[in-house]
């Protein structure tokens, strides 16, 4: 073989290796919202950063996250600062970036024990009963809801979601209000209290779907492919029980 067919070849691999490096890269994506078990900012990891990596991953690139307070992710966004963010919707305010398909659910609930019965079918019964929300849920769940906490004298708020669920399974109070999947998450992992009688779901709230933001809509359709591809093999369904189930 020639010197300049050697040469030529080697040109071939440098260009196709080359190649190869463009279309993977680090993915910095800015993350407003480190909530368990959806994002555990200690670890980098949680149910929605898993999802959301396992889709880049599987592309080939791989999730560097970057947290910031959300009142900086549009700004980290216009200054190139990030390839995207995740924990978005169409009301979130953020314009020229490309949105995904959800891929991921908030749905708020009321959680009561199932011996009691309760009948909570929309939010004004909650006003019969004991509630314990989450801090600031009558700002984030409506004019309903925050008339019913107001005219409830047994309504009280916590900031600490870990403490909240046992106060349930130890009655002091009937009910709680906050993410079904925050409930689970904290109900699964509570070793100081028997927190194993049956419990009643009311999905009286709407859910929210999230969706990712990103800057490229290549990446964006590329996304949705193989988000879908991930919800048909099931490893969608497993990556969320392993935090809730």
């Amino acid at each position: 073989m020639s010197v300049n067919m050697r040469i030529i070849q080697l040109v071939f691999v440098l260009v196709f290796l080359n190649i190869g490096n463009v279309s993977a890269k680090e993915l910095r994506l800015a993350v407003g919202l480190a909530l368990p078990p959806y994002v555990l900012s200690d670890t980098d990891t949680g149910m929605e950063l898993d999802i959301v990596q396992t889709v880049f991953e599987n592309l080939g690139h791989t999730v560097k996250p970057v947290y910031v307070p959300f009142a900086r992710v549009v700004k980290h966004l216009d200054q190139g600062k990030v390839d995207g963010a995740i924990t978005i919707n169409e009301n979130s305010g953020i314009q020229n970036v490309f949105y995904t398909d959800s891929h991921i659910t908030y749905q708020n609930v009321a959680v009561s024990l199932k011996s009691n019965n309760y009948k909570i079918d929309t939010i004004s019964d909650l006003e019969k009963y004991r509630i314990l929300a989450f801090q600031n849920a009558t700002k984030y769940l409506g004019d309903e809801f925050a008339k019913m906490a107001s005219d409830n004298p047994k309504y009280k708020e916590t900031a600490k979601q870990k403490a909240q669920i046992p106060m349930l399974f130890l009655d002091r109070t009937q009910s709680l209000v906050l993410d079904i999947n925050i409930f689970k998450y904290f109900r699964k992992n509570n070793t100081d209290h028997d927190v194993s009688a049956p419990v009643t779901i009311h999905e009286i709230f709407p859910k929210t779907h999230y969706r990712t933001a990103l800057v490229n809509e290549k990446l964006r359709d590329d996304f949705n492919l193989e988000l879908a591809k991930l919800r048909a093999s099931g490893k969608y369904k497993k990556i969320i029980s392993n935090y809730v189930d």
